[in-house]
């Protein structure tokens, strides 16, 4: 990014770079005191709280180290019995990562911390009471006693623009809503009420369409500590200048769960599964379930992508197929499911319940094959009978081809790298169509006439082509 804000007044990042005067390295972290360096504790979680600790870290080897001393807070490892031995179900990704950077770590009892007390500097750091607390994704509510135990209070890194998306999960609802940009916010934090402190700095981000869930944890954490260090080092100057947030323009996210990476083919569009995988990757897939051989299975969509209409083309009849329906072919490294809206995903890795996980060419050979004309469905049914027909919602209109003849038949149309349909004059280059291009078993002579880079449609032409394969925004 090329700003950042603090207080109400945009500056120029200053990035800090890696002193190589040896006794500088060495002070950062360490228990060799520096120049007005506030002794932290640090509470996180998650993925996104061990990069900013990273990130803090590696900003604090600069000439003047706004940190002296850090230690960490985290939640307890889990463990569960299997059969003699105990294993570890669940670690803080954050305790892990304050472990491997030498950081002396607290872990809490329980996640309700009202008998909880803020713990002594190491005696080896000097010990005293520490500074300041920092928070960033830690999930346990942190009460006023706590807050009034660090001399200069605490404050908190949170993944997106307060007062957007307070709460537990701002990452995945601006994943589910379709956001464009996001950002981070380093605020105050409030004595009652969850992310609604008086904000100190905040740094937008753009989401690009390929960022799921780890990326935005990992790349916004990675912000979001940089941001954090700079206000510790310029502290009483933001709280000066912190702005206090609009209560009217303030949305909260919820906790999700398995029950909301379910896909409901009777309303869900290929864009918005998308979005459903892209925001839960890497804790809970979309899933769904089919029958095979009178049994129904859950399965989970481990990864998930959108098709390119230039190099994957519609099957004959795609539009007679309801959706849910599985479409798999012997030489294809990927399923296909057409969706409500008419467009399409490609699933190219499963996980069917407690099973291991296959690629396309393993779950077409092991399920596909036993059984004719499968289909994903919503809502398991009777076992005894055969799959239910699909049910389309009240008043809806399958689409057709024809819902994407352009205005004039003779148009030139060219498919951008979104999917999308483009009408473009005659006289108008189309570099994506070559003479040279590799288009997947389609004869082209027989569907456009290609000449001069340029493909021209008449009418009779355009019926035999399937244009429904670019869509990409629904009908």
């Amino acid at each position: 990014m090329s700003a950042y804000l603090i207080g109400r007044a945009w500056r120029a990042p200053v990035f800090l770079q890696r002193t190589r005067d040896r006794d500088l390295w060495w002070r950062g972290f360490s228990s060799t005191k520096s120049v007005d360096g506030l002794k932290v504790l640090f509470f996180g979680t998650d993925d996104f709280a061990a990069r900013t600790l990273s990130c803090m870290m590696d900003q604090n080897y600069t000439r003047y180290p706004p940190i002296d001393h850090i230690e960490v807070v985290c939640p307890p490892t889990l463990y569960k019995r299997r059969g003699k031995k105990e294993v570890v179900e669940w670690k803080s990704t954050a305790g892990t990562r304050a472990v491997l950077l030498n950081i002396k770590v607290h872990y809490i009892p329980s996640r309700v911390m009202s008998n909880w007390e803020v713990p002594d500097v190491d005696e080896e750091a000097g010990g005293g009471k520490f500074d300041i607390g920092v928070v960033s994704s830690f999930g346990s509510f942190l009460s006023a006693r706590i807050i009034n135990s660090f001399p200069k209070g605490m404050i908190n890194v949170h993944p997106s623009l307060l007062p957007l998306y307070r709460g537990p999960s701002p990452i995945q609802t601006a994943l589910l809503n379709g956001d464009k940009y996001s950002g981070v916010t380093v605020q105050e934090v409030h004595p009652k009420r969850y992310d609604a402190g008086n904000i100190l700095a905040q740094l937008p981000f753009n989401i690009q369409s390929g960022h799921n869930r780890l990326d935005l944890m990992a790349l916004m954490g990675h912000l979001g500590g940089g941001l954090v260090s700079k206000v510790l080092g310029q502290l009483d100057m933001v709280r000066k200048n912190a702005l206090v947030q609009d209560e009217s323009k303030a949305t909260s996210t919820q906790m999700y769960d398995l029950n909301d990476a379910q896909i409901i083919w009777e309303t869900m569009t290929a864009e918005q599964i998308m979005r459903m995988h892209r925001a839960f990757y890497g804790s809970e897939s979309v899933y769904s379930f089919f029958r095979v051989k009178n049994k129904y299975h859950m399965v989970k969509f481990l990864e998930l992508h959108r098709p390119n209409p230039k190099k994957h083309p519609l099957v004959p009849n795609y539009f007679e197929y309801p959706p849910g329906t599985i479409i798999a072919a012997r030489k294809h490294p990927y399923i296909e499911i057409p969706c409500i809206d008419g467009n399409r995903i490609h699933v190219t890795r499963f996980q069917v319940a407690s099973k291991q996980a296959r690629d396309a060419f393993q779950f077409n050979a092991g399920y596909i094959k036993k059984s004719k004309d499968v289909r994903m469905v919503t809502k398991p049914t009777d076992t005894k009978r055969l799959t239910p027909p699909f049910v389309y919602p009240e008043g809806y209109q399958r689409p057709t081809a024809g819902d994407f003849i352009p205005s004039n038949p003779k148009t030139a149309i060219k498919v951008d790298e979104a999917g999308e349909v483009k009408e473009l004059d005659e006289t108008e280059e189309i570099n994506e169509l070559d003479e040279n291009d590799d288009i997947e078993e389609i004869d082209m002579e027989d569907v456009i006439a290609i000449g001069k880079k340029t493909a021209v449609l008449d009418e009779k032409e355009w019926g035999e082509f399937d244009s429904g394969d670019n869509r990409e925004d629904g009908f």
